[in-house]
């Protein structure tokens, strides 16, 4: 079972995607599917990441290979069961109404900090992560070594997901974010 914190701070990023969208795109309302969620959220937590210093991936620690690219699980069956007290996910597409900082007073600022500079590296790069089509998201993780080495074992064992260890992520030969 993950931690509230881990939901809190998935819910913090979804604040900051909005916020940045709104200030800096001037979208009001974006497209949020549990889709492109879990794939902003890989991003997000291995654009800063080292092999000796993991940074998000500490919280953000449950990645498997599926499909359709990463998948935090945990986020995942989060997204499934609405278990999210400031957003809810109806059908595939977040729904958020009153989403303000105040909902975030118990986060660490250490935690807070180092998601809004990882999300603020991701939003900087030219490509818009919150607008593309999230096929391209997609494609962009099944660039990753670590990705690919992973659904292999999958389809070895005849799995449909195989775990990406958290070490497995930050030496991943290829590393892509467009």
């Amino acid at each position: 079972m993950a931690s509230a914190n881990k939901y809190l701070l998935f819910e913090y990023l979804v604040y900051l995607l909005v916020k940045w969208g709104k200030e800096v795109r001037n979208e009001d309302k974006l497209d949020l599917s549990k889709l492109r969620l879990q794939k902003i959220l890989f991003f997000v937590a291995t654009i800063k990441s080292e092999e000796n210093n993991h940074k998000l991936l500490d919280i953000f620690d449950n990645f498997y290979a599926l499909p359709y690219g990463p998948v935090e699980i945990d986020i995942y069956d989060a997204m499934n069961n609405n278990a999210f007290s400031s957003i809810k996910f109806e059908g595939n597409a977040c729904v958020y109404d009153s989403l303000s900082d105040d909902n975030f007073i118990s986060l660490s600022k250490g935690n807070k900090q180092m998601l809004k500079e990882s999300v603020d590296l991701l939003m900087g790069k030219d490509f818009n992560y919150l607008s593309a089509p999230v096929f391209e998201l997609v494609e962009i993780t099944h660039k990753w070594t670590v990705w690919e080495v992973s659904m292999k074992v999958a389809d070895l064992l005849g799995a449909h997901r195989e775990r990406m260890a958290t070490t497995d992520i930050c030496r991943s030969k290829i590393k892509a974010f467009e």
